[in-house]
């Protein structure tokens, strides 16, 4: 059998082979496309009815919960009766609470199958807080609608696919059909020439495609066969070799090999030379301005006429491939041994690759490889040559990413770097031939414009760009949620540098972050002034915590009812010897963005827990409180703060750590965890600053917390609002509903005190117990008449 199936196929032509090949595998393909579909089909079908199943036990569950405590048979069989009616059910059966059938009712036309689907939900009511199992609602649904679709669909599915096999047959015989008249024309010429019957011109040498390639080295075989005959009539062996030698290598090599005669007539022309040499083949005259530009062919036929030697590179477009070729050319006349010229030689080198590989090598150093932007050195030449323009102004947009480290950290960097492609395509959208995006490393983007409004322009690009950035971006199927700032400066004049106008670019992007990112910043001279103090303070603040000269100091809490003194907060100090006294308000900021919060935490912390460990040893019941930054939290500060408490031997119970809002809200269900540990250290945790930013009365319930320190904001609005004193009053209220005690920070006047506690609140802080204290003067307030070296003893 196999042997005949090889006879057969050897017997067929090459156009019905060829045909073979071609359809067979389409039918093939086809047939596993319908398979595929089909089966996808039914999987969408059966996942479709599981769905409707599924909403109809939850609905129906519900209705029956209320007539079956009621006992409602009437409402319960209307209600059978409705979800048979309406939708694909086929049998509904009720159980009660022990699995007795109570109901059952099927569609008269329904016969059960082994692949029915079956589901049942529990029918449950609720009363107050309890709830009760009333019983279990059991359908069925059948999958013979499924499978009439299915057929109908499959039938559908293979009508079309006959048809579009019949069409493409048809194109493919059609195609073969025409291909295939100019290969037997060749093939016969082939057969003719093989019998030295054949002597008149070949067909399709005029074609420029593969059947022009074939046509062509028929024609070369016919003339070698000539040039073979010619050198079997020469008598010099020599000769003959020599000759065979120069053909071949003329055919074999890869440069374009052209002679012309002192007519300009080509006498010689290997394969690349037609190819590239425009038209040139042998008999025909020389047209250089067929593929070289106009002035390049004048100058070069100027040259030849003057029998010199050329050399000159140029691009030209293949023949056949009409690829662009980047050609070395180069060329002289040709003379005998007695200096009469005979002609001119051409050669032509294609240093195509070569070309193409150093405009890669130039694209990647000046062009980021992950976006395609350009990159950092790109933007800064074209910064300097838009600069030499006395009149036009460019602007320089600087912008960076919210939250990309955590992006990078949660879901990895491949995401990451689909993020900034994305980002990448939104700046290569601003882009035409006055404004220029830029990719300068990480997560940091650039753009200038250029222009008298380019500050304008770029204001309105920025907006733009910020805008979108603050939607969600969906990135490879995932919903990413970002942010960007950015920072303008704007320059003019050849005396500016790229240097100058990133760095004002820079300050102003750090200004939008410092703001509250997701902001657009223009350059303005205070900010110089600013970043330099703050560059000063930094410094400064590393010299001060270094030496010591951040100072706690102790402002006083008490008790509303009896007046007595329940705790302290810890203030954080910094007088400067220069400088003077520095606000916390200045200072901690600086701390937390230079990553000195650690250490700042730390100083005030050792000082303040020995003074609240010297408290409680002399008998002070109450507690001492400090505050802990959100940038602390996720570093283990349970941790850090047991350390403090181990190394300056202080109880927990004498220390109330202070956090805000914002700790849960940067670092989520870690922070909590973070918080709970604390406290199962025995430390307090208060919630400070109650009411402002991002608090709101459901954020109680997710703090694990033990105090709620109202806002001075509300505190002093209480005379004049009688809005404030209501929602302080709320706030108490709903602190003592959760277990929590209730501080009113910054109270300054007896009005602040009395208010304050017809509102409920338990604690007051504020200047009007005093200022702040020393630990001296805060020693001498708690223990009256008690000499303060012998509590440091």
């Amino acid at each position: 059998m196999k042997i005949f199936s090889l006879q057969l196929i050897s017997r067929m032509s090459f156009r019905i082979r060829l045909f073979l090949g071609l359809i067979l595998p389409v039918i093939a393909i086809q047939g596993i496309s319908i398979s595929h579909q089909a089966l996808d089909q039914k999987a969408h079908f059966i996942e479709g009815l599981q769905t409707e199943r599924d909403l109809a036990l939850h609905f129906v569950s519900e209705a029956l919960a209320r007539p079956m405590w009621d006992y409602d048979s009437i409402q319960i069989e209307g209600l059978v009766q409705s979800i048979l009616n309406e939708g694909r059910t086929a049998r509904v059966q009720i159980f009660d609470a022990s699995g007795t059938p109570l109901y059952e009712q099927q569609k008269p036309d329904y016969h059960p199958a082994a692949d029915d689907l079956q589901a049942s939900r529990q029918i449950t009511y609720a009363i107050g807080d309890q709830l009760h199992v009333l019983g279990t609602l059991e359908l069925t649904h059948t999958l013979s609608t499924v499978k009439k679709l299915l057929n109908k669909d499959l039938l559908g599915h293979i009508g079309s696919s006959l048809f579009v096999l019949f069409m493409i047959g048809l194109v493919i015989y059609l195609v073969l059909q025409r291909l295939s008249r100019p290969i037997e024309a060749l093939t016969q010429t082939l057969i003719d020439m093989r019998h030295d019957d054949f002597d008149g011109p070949i067909p399709g040498l005029e074609r420029r495609d593969e059947i022009g390639l074939m046509a062509q080295a028929l024609h070369q075989l016919s003339q070698n066969k000539l040039e073979v005959a010619e050198l079997r009539d020469q008598n010099d062996e020599s000769a003959r070799r020599a000759n065979r030698r120069i053909n071949r290598a003329l055919q074999s090599t890869r440069d374009g090999v052209l002679l012309v005669d002192e007519t300009g007539e080509v006498v010689l022309c290997n394969p690349n030379a037609e190819q590239f040499f425009g038209d040139a083949q042998v008999g025909r005259q020389l047209n250089l301005h067929s593929w070289l530009p106009e002035n390049l062919a004048s100058h070069t036929e100027e040259t030849i006429k003057k029998n010199e030697s050329f050399s000159f590179e140029t691009t030209t477009t293949h023949n056949r491939s009409q690829q662009r070729l980047n050609l070395l050319v180069r060329g002289g006349p040709i003379r005998d041994e007695h200096g009469h010229y005979l002609g001119a030689m051409l050669l032509a080198s294609d240093h195509s690759d070569q070309a193409r590989q150093a405009e890669r090598v130039r694209f990647l150093a000046e062009h980021d490889s992950l976006t395609g932007l350009p990159n950092r050195r790109l933007m800064e030449q074209t910064l300097t040559t838009w600069l030499q323009d006395d009149s036009d102004e460019v602007s320089i947009l600087l912008a960076d990413l919210d939250h990309f480290k955590q992006i990078n950290d949660t879901l990895g960097h491949p995401a990451g770097d689909a993020l900034l492609q994305v980002v990448a395509r939104k700046f290569e959208a601003c882009t035409s031939s006055y404004v220029t995006a830029a990719r300068l490393g990480g997560d940091e983007f650039a753009i200038l414009v250029r222009g008298n409004d380019s500050q304008k322009r770029m204001s309105n690009i920025a907006n733009r760009l910020v805008e979108e950035m603050a939607q969600p971006q969906e990135v490879n199927g995932q919903v990413l949620h970002t942010g960007m700032s950015a920072g303008i400066a704007t320059l003019s004049g050849p005396q500016s540098t790229p240097s100058e106008g990133i760095r004002r670019a820079d300050l102003a992007l750090y200004e939008a972050k410092r703001g509250g990112r997701g902001m657009v910043e223009i350059f303005h001279e205070d900010l110089e002034t600013i970043i330099k103090r703050k560059s000063l303070l930094e410094r400064e603040l590393r010299a001060a915590l270094t030496e010591g000269d951040i100072r706690p100091v102790f402002q006083i809490q008490t008790d509303l009812g009896s007046g007595q003194i329940i705790g302290f907060e810890t203030l954080a100090r910094w007088h400067h010897r220069q400088l003077g006294s520095i606000s916390p308000a200045e200072f901690i900021p600086i701390a937390e963005d230079s990553g000195l919060i650690r250490d700042l935490t730390y100083q005030i912390m050792i000082q303040a827990f020995h003074t609240a460990a010297r408290w409680h040893d002399a008998g002070f019941q109450g507690r001492v409180a400090v505050n802990l930054s959100p940038k602390l939290f996720g570093t283990q500060v349970d941790e850090f703060v047991n350390d403090c408490l181990f190394e300056t031997n202080c109880p927990a119970s004498a220390v109330e750590a202070e956090i805000t809002e914002t700790v849960v809200l940067a670092s989520g269900q870690s922070a909590l965890r973070e918080i709970q540990a604390l406290q199962e250290l025995g430390v307090t945790v208060a919630l400070d600053d109650f009411g402002m930013g991002y608090s709101s009365l459901s954020y109680l319930q997710k703090f694990p917390v033990d105090k709620i320190k109202v806002d001075a904001a509300f505190v002093s609005k209480l005379p004049e609002s009688e809005e404030t004193r209501a929602i302080v009053s709320a706030i108490a209220k709903l602190g003592h509903a959760l277990g929590m005690r209730v501080t009113g920070e910054g109270a300054e006047t007896d009005e602040h005190r009395l208010l304050l506690k017809a509102c409920g609140v338990d604690y007051l802080q504020g200047y009007f117990d005093g200022p702040p204290l020393t630990e001296r003067a805060a020693t001498a307030r708690l223990f009256p008449g008690r000499q303060s070296r012998s509590l440091r003893g």
